[in-house]
């Protein structure tokens, strides 16, 4: 019969007990010494070691001895795991009078273990051997019940009455660890009314209380305390700056900031290396990208959250290929990456468009690295698929997690589904969403605009009532500022239903200028049926990020950069307009939103407008104007005088003739079906068959003010005769713009008087180039690859520019013509612009003010 072979038993060496062979050591003290497991516990690094060492206790008989069992329990709950947690208290249980030293050991693992409820179990079977808590008890216990969240709630009250019950609720062990416990079960009112009944509170008290505002996202109270505790001078640690820093990050609050940062450098604690990674992270998500990489190139000790930091630094503000340059130099150095270095990988591979690395870092962290991936990895692995418009593959991503999914993972993939149209997929994911939570406002407006923007009225009924009938409420937009080291909020829709103030008066000229120089705000954002278009328009103009955006022209100084937080995601018409404020005002703005940071200078975003599908690709003001900064002034003369806008006239350019000619051109194209369902006639007669395609109505270079040139003198007016010959070959090439009845021949002859001469070409070229263009771009098919078809029927303009965009690269500019009713829901025209060699496509730097705006809904006439 076989026998079983024993484990193999780890070799230690054993400590050396004398270095001098005439020690007068005796032979029995060496060999009680050489015995004593004890000796062995520094060099255990594992539970199966422990209990090797264990063996050989038992064996020599010492098993019982609660010197070494106090060593044993210690070394379970030093690191505690389930397993090690288990055998601690197998070894606890074996003890016949345990004292409350050995249950505070017990406790104090438990409460840093994944089962803290079995600190409160435990508790109780003490309590009935008669045992009484001491002084270290309570700070166990309560962080056990802290680490269950709003579960260890009511645990945590008993233990506060029993504290009182035994007078050791003013204990100064105690006192702080119940204000952490109330803010983690999230009672933040109990938390301040145990800091507000201590009499002569001390640094770790505030500590306590300050840290709890921070984390509970209540910044203004965590500064308001720290002023507090300065006045009292009480000396700060480095727990309370890590607070601080944390809260000012919260706020965005850039001088408040640097203040902290000097009072740190004063006073030494700069020498802490995460003091140093929480400068990092404040100036980060205050906007300051080189503060934050100032003092990561100065720390003379990086670890590994320091280095994690500068990489989601680098991701958080749209420069996700430095991340990932970051990440490889993080591996040079052999710092070891953790979960958070992960995330801003994740991070910024999502908001750059990079998803096969992103999926290539996701995989190597538990195969290559070990790192077991958590609940906000997936999360952005399902941003990174959704943005990429791989919605499906998100689905199946989310549906084979090996945890449950939460609702915040099925809510990512549900705002993708809003940016991408996906409407029957949007309806499932809401099902899922609903099984877990139906209490987010926010997911009821995400479907509702999607049934809105396919024109499904009812169910956007449908989920408005379900909302208010689960109570279920939108957080509203809030956006903050700050100006002379006061933050500053504002609330979305501030000025629509209340008397106009001074700075919604200077919003009101804002947005004038910004429609002078190309502004059109897109209506299609706000999905409101019942709503004209004039409502809508109002409504898009107080967004919470335009007041704080006007705010800040009205009170910092011309070329000062301007610093705005946002709550929620930052709109699109809201990004398209701070970027032209950005390029007529000469300003630097900055916008941090609940996913990024859009730094916005001369006219352009950091974010490529790879923000989601909702950030379009804007027309900008014509880049012949040169505009002066914006003189921003209020008057105080009069009675009734406001805060307002003034632009200096534009200055001409010197090169401006130069930049004209090599500018791009406008090719205008335009759907006959329009304008012949309209007039009940048509003017593109062809040959025998009806016009199935775009037509061609003009073609001119860009003008010195953006618009249609109209200002040309007609010097080469247009000759039928000339045209005999290239007539037949238009008929051949293009049929929809050959008219045998004349009528074309007629439309083209006003075109040319109008456009043409100045083109400063000849008529045959001039047509020639335009057919050119045209034959480059099929338009109906790029529309009828995407179920968009000429049949009478309505699409959302949403779909239309998307589908467009997706195609040529940029967003061409797309106008409507109004139908029987006078409603300007018809697809009309679209804009197209080329560059100066009619090569490619590039985007418009300003549109021809030549057509109507559209509604969300517009209808694609059959012809």
């Amino acid at each position: 019969m076989a026998t079983t072979p024993y484990p193999q038993i780890t070799q230690f060496s054993l400590p050396k007990l004398y270095t001098d062979a005439n020690t007068n050591t005796s032979t029995s003290t060496q060999r009680v010494d050489i015995l004593n497991p004890l000796y062995l516990l520094p060099k255990c690094n594992s539970l199966r070691e422990l209990k090797q060492i264990q063996a050989f206790n038992i064996k020599t008989h010492l098993q019982n001895d609660l010197n070494v069992l106090t060593n044993f329990i210690n070394f379970c709950t030093q690191n505690p795991t389930t397993s090690s947690m288990d055998h601690a208290r197998l070894l606890f249980d074996k003890i016949p009078e345990p004292d409350i030293v050995f249950f505070n050991t017990m406790a104090r693992g438990y409460s840093r273990s994944k089962t803290p409820i079995h600190a409160v179990s435990l508790f109780v079977q003490v309590l009935n051997s008669g045992l009484l808590p001491d002084d270290y008890t309570f700070p166990c216990l309560l962080k056990a019940c802290a680490c269950m969240s709003v579960k260890g709630l009511e645990e945590g009250k008993q233990l506060h009455c029993f504290a009182i019950k035994l007078g050791l609720n003013n204990n100064v062990y105690v006192r702080p660890t119940l204000i952490n416990m109330y803010f983690e079960c999230n009672d933040v009112d109990a938390a301040r009314r145990v800091f507000d009944k201590i009499s002569e509170p001390c640094v770790v008290s505030y500590n306590a209380i300050i840290t709890g505002y921070a984390r509970r996202s209540r910044p203004n109270e965590a500064l308001s305390l720290f002023r507090e505790l300065q006045e009292r001078n009480l000396k700060p640690t480095d727990v309370t700056m890590l607070s601080a820093l944390s809260s000012c990050a919260l706020l965005g609050s850039l001088e408040l900031g640097r203040w902290i940062h000097e009072y740190i450098k004063k006073y030494g604690f700069d020498k802490y290396v995460k003091v140093s990674t929480a400068l990092i992270d404040m100036y980060a998500k205050c906007g300051s990208l080189d503060d934050a990489v100032s003092i990561f190139d100065n720390m003379r000790v990086r670890d590994t959250q320091a280095w994690s930091a500068m990489i989601v630094a680098y991701a958080t503000h749209g420069q996700g290929h430095r991340a990932i340059s970051m990440f490889e130099e993080m591996k040079k150095a052999q710092v070891h990456p953790d979960e958070i270095t992960f995330l801003g990988l994740l991070y910024a591979c999502s908001h750059t468009g990079l998803v096969e690395e992103g999926c290539k870092f996701f995989y190597s962290m538990s195969d290559k690295y070990g790192i077991v991936p958590g609940i906000k990895h997936y999360g952005c692995m399902v941003d990174l698929l959704g943005r990429a418009g791989r919605l499906d593959e998100a689905y199946r991503f989310i549906d084979e997690l090996p945890i449950k999914p939460t609702p915040i993972l099925w809510r990512t993939l549900l705002s993708a589904c809003g940016s991408h149209g996906n409407l029957e997929l949007g309806k499932q994911v809401i099902e899922r969403i609903f099984e877990l939570d139906d209490s987010h406002g926010g997911d009821y407006v995400i479907l509702s605009n999607l049934c809105a923007r396919t024109g499904r009225w009812e169910d956007v009924d449908f989920l408005r009532k379900l909302m208010k009938d689960r109570g279920a409420v939108k957080v509203p937009g809030c956006s903050s500022i700050e100006v002379n080291n006061v933050v500053h909020e504002f609330f979305s829709g501030d000025g629509v239903h209340t008397v106009s103030t001074d700075l919604h008066r200077a919003l009101d000229e804002l947005v004038k200028e910004l429609k002078m120089v190309g502004y059109v705000p897109d209506i299609s954002l706000v999905c409101h049926g019942d709503m004209e278009d004039e409502e809508k328009e109002m409504t898009l103009r107080y967004h919470s990020e335009k007041l704080a955006i006007s705010f800040g022209l009205l009170n910092t100084p011309p070329g000062t950069t301007i610093r705005v937080v946002k709550n929620l995601r930052v709109c699109a018409d809201c990004h398209s307009a701070a970027k032209l404020i950005s390029l007529i005002f000469d300003r630097q703005i900055i916008l941090r939103d609940v996913q990024r940071f859009h730094h916005f200078k001369g006219g352009k975003c950091s974010c490529g407008d790879f923000c989601g599908k909702g950030c379009k690709r804007y027309s900008l003001v014509s880049r012949a104007f040169i505009y002066s900064p914006c003189q921003v002034r209020a008057k105080k003369k009069g009675e009734g005088e406001v805060s307002v806008f003034k632009i200096e006239q534009p200055r001409r350019d010197p090169n401006e003739a130069i930049m004209i000619k090599n500018f791009s051109k406008f090719l205008r194209i335009q759907w006959p079906g329009s304008v012949c369902g309209t007039k009940q006639k048509c003017c593109y007669p062809t040959t025998g068959k009806t016009a199935t395609n775009f037509t061609i109505h003009g073609l001119w270079p860009y003008g010195i003010d953006g618009m249609q040139p109209t200002y040309c003198k007609p010097h080469n007016h247009f000759k039928r005769s000339k045209m005999t010959g290239l007539n037949s070959r238009i008929q051949i090439s293009w049929p929809s713009l050959a008219c045998p009845s004349g009528n074309g021949i007629k439309l083209w002859s006003n075109e040319w008087d109008k456009y043409g001469t100045c083109s400063r070409s000849k008529q045959h070229e001039y047509f020639e180039a335009a057919l050119k263009l045209k034959d480059k771009i099929d338009l109906l098919q790029i529309l009828k690859k995407s179920g968009i078809k000429p049949d009478g029927k309505f699409y959302s303009l949403f779909r239309i520019k998307d589908c467009l965009r997706g195609a040529l690269g940029y967003e061409p500019g797309v106008y409507c013509n109004n139908d029987k009713s006078g409603k300007n829901n018809q697809l009309y025209q679209i804009f197209i612009c080329f560059d100066p060699s009619g090569s490619k496509v590039i985007e418009c730097p300003g549109l021809p003010n030549a057509g109507i705006g559209c509604a969300s809904q517009i209808k694609f006439p059959a012809f």
